[in-house]
């Protein structure tokens, strides 16, 4: 691909992006989002940000991409039937003297405005996609003034809450974009929430920003564009990188148990084995849920957040280890309980040995007879070609769509909510999961065999796992957005 050119004498480098929206509908939560740090003051309240504040977003080849927060617009309806009057309303509007106190809503408004109409190439203007368009009654007063500064404005959905299936993500947007046609200055709507966007998302703002752009700035955009592009994908090509080595680790690693005696196999004086094979687990779950623990953390401090996942209580560890009863081959409700935030409780249950979900086991349990193929098994656990026992293949299939949904949930959470946190995921992530991973089970099962059976190197199944996890979060981002 041939390099973007760079910026004439008489193309500036520098592109600027005003932030504006209705007070209180969450820009400076978007600009921390973006930014990736944390400014301004973040409150549930008219009229928080009473300055503009101009932040770098990015600098690139002597480029630089500057991002304004700005006060709210306030009394929208009764400042339009003010500036009606007026011959030249945005002159009055911008020589009037208010006062920041006892004229707030009308100060914070004249403060945007200069901002706009003295350093804005494109508008961000950001709505509460909380409620619908026609209810939203400041839109159409501030819609007008804008137009008077005749600079495109890009209209962002805000405030939309957990991540939506596509078709009523797209729906949405169509709605909003419907209402906004009136206003020929608008150029295009995004859905983009300041708690849940991705960065895929943030691809697509900034390609469609480029479109916006005066002529002047595009040389520098694009050049900013490809570098925002770059460092997205690096990130996401780190966060599998993790998630691959986290797989490396769940395939190798192996608990030594001795071979049972041919009494034990027929279920005569089994406690002993059955003792083993239960300390066995026990081992592996807690090295399991350490991993989980360690590489989520990970991921977190990748993406520029703060904070860590759930904390389990170590008591757990030094009870005496309660064997569940019922037995399930599949963990799917544990790993689904990732994304319903119990992320902190599952590893809380790996560590104590078993994982329990909804009142029923559904790792382990003992058996007091039968074949040690089926006791084994109970475990979710296989003997491997170490003569070690390992994760059983659908265990394994399961830590694979729970890493997925691990990725899903980190690169989805906006620096602008705070500090990490577990929370409830939506259900068509799972859903979108479970079709990738079902397209890919064959690659899954390849890499379990060649890590227990010891076809495969260390070396080769990292290179595997990390090739296997580019592919399977590549797809399930496509799936979602239509692009990566």
């Amino acid at each position: 691909m041939a390099a973007n050119p760079l910026p004439t004498e008489t193309e500036s480098k520098t592109v600027t992006l005003s932030l504006i929206s209705h007070t209180n509908a969450g820009k400076t939560t978007l600009a921390r989002t973006l930014l990736r740090r944390d400014v301004g003051e973040v409150r549930d309240a008219p009229h928080v940000t009473l300055f503009n504040e101009e932040y770098r977003l990015l600098e690139a080849e002597g480029c630089s991409l500057r991002l304004w927060d700005t006060p709210g617009f306030g009394d929208s309806a009764r400042l339009l039937k003010r500036l009606r009057r007026e011959r030249n309303p945005l002159l009055w509007l911008l020589s009037q003297s208010w006062d920041r106190i006892t004229d707030r809503p009308l100060w914070c408004s004249q403060q945007a405005l200069k901002n706009v109409r003295e350093e804005a190439d494109v508008v961000l203007y950001l709505v509460n996609a909380g409620e619908p368009p026609e209810a939203a009654s400041y839109i159409a007063p501030e819609m007008e003034i804008l137009g008077w500064l005749k600079r495109p404005v890009l209209v962002l959905l805000n405030q939309s809450g957990q991540p939506r299936a596509p078709e009523l993500e797209r729906a949405e947007v169509e709605a909003w974009r419907r209402h906004l046609a009136q206003w020929e200055h608008v150029g295009a709507v995004l859905s983009l929430d300041a708690f849940a966007r991705c960065w895929v998302q943030e691809d697509r703002l900034m390609e469609t920003l480029e479109a916006l752009m005066p002529e002047q700035q595009k040389p520098a955009f694009r050049i900013l564009k490809k570098a925002w592009a770059e460092r997205n994908r690096t990130i996401f090509d780190d966060a599998q990188r993790l998630l691959g080595e986290l797989l490396t680790a769940a395939v190798l690693d192996g608990e030594p148990v001795r071979a049972e005696t041919l009494l034990e196999r027929v279920g005569i004086g089994r406690q002993e084995i059955n003792a083993e094979y239960t300390e066995a687990r026990r081992l592996l779950a807690e090295r399991l849920a350490d991993r989980v623990e360690r590489t989520t953390n990970s991921l977190i401090l990748l993406h520029g957040l703060e904070g860590q996942t759930g904390r389990m209580r170590t008591s757990t560890l030094s009870r005496d280890f309660q064997t569940p009863e019922k037995v399930s081959e599949s963990i799917w409700g544990v790993l689904g309980s990732f994304a319903g935030g119990a992320m902190g409780g599952l590893i809380a249950d790996l560590k104590a040995g078993g994982l329990t979900f909804g009142g029923g086991a559904l790792l382990g349990g003992l058996i007091s007879g039968g074949a040690a193929y089926a006791v084994i098994r109970s475990y979710n656990l296989v003997r491997g070609g170490d003569e070690k026992l390992h994760w059983s293949r659908e265990h394994f299939r399961e830590q694979t769509r729970l890493s997925v949904l691990c990725y899903l949930a980190v690169a989805h959470f906006g620096r602008g909510r705070g500090a990490w946190q577990d929370s409830e995921q939506p259900e068509h992530w799972r859903d979108a999961v479970d079709q990738v991973a079902a397209r890919h089970q064959d690659g899954i099962d390849l890499l379990w065999k060649g890590g227990v059976e010891g076809q495969l190197s260390p070396e080769d199944l990292s290179r595997d796992a990390r090739r296997l996890m580019l592919s399977l979060s590549g797809q399930v981002l496509h799936d979602l957005y239509g692009r990566v």
